[in-house]
């Protein structure tokens, strides 16, 4: 078997791995790295800019992983969109919902489900 494209991405400060991080006591060093290792040039290219992920009982989300979190996308009105109400241009006029998982998205080089964001 032979790779040629191989993407990692960073583990993310949740469910699982954060649970570990407070048990033992690693988040706030996990946190200072990544908000150390933010890059604001890798802000462009993370997933959340160009995809959204639809749960099965077809919510939006504006990423995989505020999927896992349940962090609904939020249009301008504040209502949380569903895939039977797809609205592009709704969907491009909303703000993106963030927490500190998404200094893993924009630390070093970036990390989407492409790979590398610069």
């Amino acid at each position: 078997m032979r790779f040629d494209r191989l993407i990692a991405l960073n583990n993310m400060p949740i469910a699982r791995f954060l649970e570990w991080l407070i048990a033992s006591d690693n988040l706030a060093p996990y946190m200072d790295r990544l908000i150390g290792a933010f890059n604001p040039g890798t802000v462009h290219g993370v997933m959340c800019r160009n995809t959204i992920s639809v749960s099965w009982d077809g919510r939006l989300y504006d990423c995989d992983f505020n999927q896992m979190l349940d962090l609904t996308c939020r249009l301008p009105g504040g209502d949380a969109p569903h895939v039977r109400d797809f609205d592009p241009a709704a969907l491009a006029a909303r703000r993106i919902r963030t927490a500190r998982h998404c200094y893993g998205c924009t630390a070093g080089a970036g990390s989407s489900c492409g790979g590398a964001t610069v």
